[in-house]
């Protein structure tokens, strides 16, 4: 049994896990879809809502049409769904939304037998937190729609009397319902997520480690397959590191890190395989239409280097690219190999600039070219 409290520790002390979702339905390329499929499903409910209403005249408990006005708005969110800009600020606003939404047609409905039946979307709302969130957030949402389950079993706002094996009868079944599947699902994702983490993914960070860096290198080679393409390795090392961890402590020096990172992504390409390797070494790879290269090094040293968040930090960032093509799958893996020895040296050598660097090399058939710059912070 005292395992048990530590473990129920553990869960709720999982972070949030929107961001890493959304990561990996991006680098799988079914984001978009996911959102349309939820956006679709939003849709869908409204629809439901405003057919109730127009075929089996539903009856409120107050004379203003609240459900129409809600299905129409939710037929608006759905709509939208897919076309918004993702985040977890917004993702937790869609939540509370649904839950507010379903509280307000549940209590809504004089019908017990409709009360019921509309409770069950809590479990679909439930179901979302599974995925994109956690299990703090998926209690708080349970305690929300228990206590809507509970008053709408007991009918307050109504004038349909209830006995008291009705209102238990009620509540048994809903309850289950909107907490099983969910809660299921929360500790089944978090096992994989667990498991996941400890063999590809950094567990500060969400970036892939070494053996994730791999798995992906592999992928994008066997996308490499036209000589316009560009096959980037960059390697970047946070500058005096360790005086950030020496001066201010190691939260601090976790908070740099992650900063760092958060940086990467805003800087690579969607389907790039971004990794932390060392404490504060990155290494990110990723293969482009070559005209796109261009644009995308001259956005490394403002995004990287930027002059905001405290403590500042500054970052030294070596590039190695090839452009053209390898004769076989065994020529390409010991050409990244290549690439990644030259990005690190481009590194090192950016760092005996006085780090706040980027260096570059380009590889083609013939001889590597070298350029360096300054980024200024």
């Amino acid at each position: 049994m005292s395992d048990t409290p530590k473990a129920v520790h553990r869960w709720l002390a999982v972070p949030d896990q929107f961001d890493r979702f959304t990561r990996f339905l991006r680098d799988n390329g079914i984001l978009m879809p996911t959102r349309i499929g939820i956006g679709i499903l939003v849709f869908l409910l409204g629809v439901t809502i405003l057919l109730k209403r127009l075929g089996t005249h539903s009856v409120q408990t107050i004379g203003f049409p609240l459900d129409v006005v809600i299905a129409v708005l939710v037929m608006i969110g759905g709509t939208a769904l897919p076309f918004t800009a993702t985040t977890r600020e917004r993702s937790y606003l869609f939540v509370i939304a649904g839950d507010l939404a379903v509280a307000v047609i549940v209590l809504a409905e004089a019908n017990p037998d409709q009360r019921l039946l509309g409770c069950l979307v809590f479990g679909l709302v439930g179901s979302y937190i599974a995925f994109f969130h956690n299990l703090r957030a998926q209690l708080w949402h349970l305690l929300f729609s228990g206590a809507v389950i509970v008053i709408a079993s007991i009918g307050v706002f109504t004038d349909v009397p209830s006995g008291l094996s009705d209102v238990l009868g009620r509540i048994a079944f809903a309850i289950p319902v909107i907490t099983v599947i969910p809660v299921v699902t929360q500790i089944a994702l978090a096992l994989l997520s667990n498991d996941a983490q400890s063999s590809e993914l950094d567990p500060l960070t969400d970036l892939l480690n070494r053996r994730g860096l791999s798995r992906r290198t592999s992928e994008l080679l066997q996308a490499k397959s036209s000589l316009d393409q560009s096959l980037l390795v960059v390697v970047i090392d946070i500058d005096n590191f360790k005086h950030f961890n020496d001066t201010y402590g190691h939260d601090v020096g976790d908070r740099v890190i992650l900063r760092t990172a958060y940086r990467l992504h805003d800087w690579a390409r969607s389907d790039a395989a971004i990794a932390r390797i060392g404490g504060d070494e990155f290494v990110v790879v990723q293969i482009m239409p070559l005209p796109y290269v261009g644009d995308l090094l001259a956005r490394i040293a403002p995004i990287m280097n930027s002059p905001t968040g405290e403590p500042l930090s500054t970052t030294s960032i070596g590039i190695a690219i090839h452009n053209g093509g390898w004769p076989d799958v065994q020529a390409a893996e010991s050409g990244v190999h290549d690439l990644h020895r030259l990005a690190d040296s481009a590194m090192y050598e950016s760092k005996r600039m006085g780090g706040n660097h980027v260096h570059s090399i380009v590889l083609t058939d013939q001889q590597p070219q070298q350029s360096g710059g300054r980024s200024v912070v």
